[in-house]
């Protein structure tokens, strides 16, 4: 299992967050407005941690390795 971590900033400069399983994007962590910050609307990537974490302990179990990479936004 590779993880991509692809850090970057948006347009007013705060920073972002791409989280790739295998190459397919699973989270996307981007600021916005304030009043768009809840578990709805601009947080909702924390519903795919948990079923992330379980991916990663069932792939160990069946001895695969993982493999963290940070990447630049340009990634």
């Amino acid at each position: 299992m590779t993880i991509e971590l692809i850090h970057g900033k948006n347009y007013e400069e705060q920073g972002t967050l791409i989280i790739k399983v295998n190459g397919k994007g699973r989270i996307n962590a981007f600021p916005g407005e304030p009043e768009d910050f809840s578990l709805e609307r601009d947080l909702n990537f924390v519903y795919d941690i948990i079923p992330l974490m379980q991916e990663a302990y069932e792939a160990g179990k069946k001895g695969e390795e993982l493999k963290v990479e940070k990447l630049p936004e340009e990634a």
